[in-house]
């Protein structure tokens, strides 16, 4: 009695049962001739012994090993085994029972029945996939009841192959287990087992679904290399010590929710082929998913975080997502690792509320490991959830429900919000940002080429290959900024919508009332544009205007751009280019005589827009270049 008090408190607990009574070999022959039925199958009714196979009982011991396996075997109809609430003394062998035989078709026995011998078949194919090896292994035929069973001592079912099902459900395990290459061929149900020293199913294979709810895992538990073909459901089970689970694949759902780790886990070069489940589930140390991959979601909601979790070098799939709604990071020591600028792009939350804590650690976390595009992608998910919410706000409150002030002041934040998220991720893709000004540069430079060659009241016209040299450029630059949206934006034809609705209907209206009213008849053989003849060279012209300025000395440096050269076309993206980004290779400005109040318009136009680009452009360099980065975001 004093080794149960010196158990721990879990394995304690589990020793109340009902009264044993000692097997005896009297007892024993008994219940061979008289088994019951358990669930339409013919068991052998073992249930509430204290069963000594200790070594000071060696002579019952071997003839319980001899007397039981030949008796479950050699019968014609599987043969169930049923331990519940027993007590087993001493270690317990596995093999000792079942039908030893390797699994290759000729040298199966002959004792299988066939429909035995088709199902050993199938499952070792799978198993085949995974390994070429045919070492013999310990058959058990019919149901194994394990129900609130006590082991004393080890037990060994290593390289066992269970034809039916295993229900060991409040099970005590007091000394090491060990389950390792065990195949379950139909469903295992562990719920409640105790597993108080260490416990090994390493490289087995679950066929049916697996049951370890509320199991408590005292000693390490080694799951590395096994695979789950069906739905397996830790939930609420318990951790003491290390837990490996490496090279695991689980080709169904694995509930490991409200689950408690509380040493380090190992789970990488997992497969997660359905979702993984680690809803309220707490680490209390270092986790890993390394080189893990994933192709369902992942839920961490509500996950209690003491410190890091790892998830370098893992792959995700489309469909793949980290949900980490309601997470708490509950020491100095949380994290969490993944690769730059991939983690931060599979973290997920469903709505702002609740979640703004979560995504503020998020930052932080990903800022003090300086990997700012993961920061800046949560952030850029920050930002839609919230305008998301405005919208959604929007809609549902009206003018008249809250002050006019208050609800003009949401739409224009939601405005203002949405163009930041569609211009520029937020200021977390220069690319994106790129790509617009590649467009807006593109048309821009078309409309002014076509307004001041195409004149209707001028005999002059541009030449044809110029025509055939500005077309093809306006879509080369058009399609490489159309490529760098499409490549960048994560709502890129939103993204194409909101641009065109900036850049076309004004420009466009201009343009056409310009040709309806004929523009001005005076010096129409000279170009509305005129350059700084003084100077060739890049310039920053950040505070230049676009109209010639009147004082005659400066008038006289400024002459009509040429018409005649080859590469006259490329003056127009160069004042493009001066007004909207405020740096060009030449000094162009609009002429101030004779020239339409249309065209000043247009140019002014795009001016203002460059300002807001220059601005956007400017805030996004600020937030992706790294230490810049810190230097102005570091809270």
């Amino acid at each position: 009695m004093l080794f149960l008090m010196l158990l721990p408190a879990p394995v304690w607990a589990a020793t109340t049962s009902p009264e044993r009574t000692p097997l005896t070999w009297e007892l024993l022959q008994e219940r061979f001739e008289s088994p019951i039925q358990s669930d339409g199958v013919l068991t052998l009714d073992l249930r509430q012994f204290v069963i000594d196979l200790t070594s000071e009982n060696v002579e019952f011991r071997d003839r319980f090993y001899s007397q039981v396996q030949t008796q479950i075997n050699r019968s014609k109809t599987p043969l169930g085994l049923d331990l519940s609430q027993s007590l087993i003394q001493g270690e317990f062998v596995a093999s000792k029972l079942g039908l030893r035989s390797p699994l290759s078709a000729p040298t199966l026995p002959p004792l299988l029945t066939q429909p035995e011998r088709e199902q050993l078949q199938r499952d070792q194919r799978f198993i085949f996939e995974l390994s070429e090896q045919d070492t013999p292994v310990t058959i058990f035929r019919g149901p194994l009841k394990l129900v609130e069973t006590r082991f004393g001592g080890a037990v060994n079912f290593a390289n066992t192959f269970f034809l039916q099902r295993v229900e060991a459900s409040d099970v005590t395990f007091v000394q090491e287990g060990d389950w390792s290459d065990t195949r379950f061929s139909r469903s295992a149900e562990f719920t409640g087992a105790t597993f108080g020293r260490d416990v090994n199913f390493g490289s087995s294979t679950f066929f049916g679904k697996v049951g370890f709810k509320k199991a408590h895992f005292l000693g390490s538990a080694n799951f590395s290399g096994s695979t789950f073909k069906s739905n397996s459901n830790f939930s609420g089970a318990e951790f003491d010590q290390l837990a490996n689970l490496t090279r695991t694949k689980w080709l169904q759902k694995a509930d490991f929710s409200q689950v408690i780790w509380h040493d380090r886990s190992l789970l990488s070069n997992n497969l997660f082929s359905q979702a993984l489940l680690l809803t309220d589930a707490t680490f209390e140390k270092s986790t890993t998913f390394r080189e893990s991959r994933f192709k369902q979601p992942v839920l961490l909601r509500d996950v209690s975080l003491l410190d890091q979790i790892d998830f370098s070098n893992a792959r995700f799939t489309e469909a793949a997502f980290l949900n980490v709604a309601g997470m708490t990071f509950d020491s100095d020591q949380a994290k969490i690792f993944g690769n730059t600028g991939q983690i931060g792009r599979v973290l997920s939350v469903p709505v702002l509320q609740g979640n703004e804590d979560v995504l503020r650690n998020l930052v932080r976390n990903f800022r003090e490991m300086e990997q700012i595009p993961d920061a800046n992608q949560v952030e850029y998910t920050m930002e839609r959830l919230r305008q998301e919410q405005l919208g959604q706000s929007l809609l549902v409150t009206r003018p008249r429900e809250i002050p006019p002030l208050n609800w003009a002041k949401n739409a224009v934040h939601w405005l203002g919000l949405s163009l930041l998220l569609l211009l520029s991720a937020y200021g977390t893709s220069f690319e994106l940002v790129f790509g617009v000004g590649c467009c807006a540069i593109a048309l821009f430079g078309l409309l002014f080429w076509f307004i001041d060659r195409w004149r209707p009241q001028s005999p002059l016209v541009p030449p044809y290959l110029e025509s055939v040299y500005m077309l093809s450029s306006y879509l080369a630059v058009t399609s490489v900024g159309i490529t760098s949206i499409l490549r960048n934006s994560q709502q890129p034809w939103f993204t194409l919508a909101c641009l065109a609705v900036i850049l076309i209907p004004i420009p466009l209206m201009l343009t056409m009332r310009l040709y309806q009213l004929g523009g001005d008849r005076k010096a129409v053989e000279q170009s509305y544009f005129v350059e700084d003849g003084s100077l060739r060279q890049l310039r920053l012209l950040i505070g230049r205007l676009p109209i010639r300025p009147r004082f005659d000395l400066f008038r006289d440096r400024y002459m009509p751009i040429l018409w005649e050269r080859r590469w006259s076309w490329l003056n127009y993206y160069d004042f493009s280019l001066n007004n909207l980004l405020k740096f060009g290779f030449n000094d162009i400005r609009l002429r101030d005589e004779h020239l339409p109040g249309l065209i000043t318009t247009l140019v002014w136009y795009q001016w203002s827009l460059g300002i807001l680009y220059i601005a956007l452009l400017l805030w996004t360099l600020s937030r992706t270049i790294p230490g810049l980065n810190l230097l102005i975001y570091l809270k």
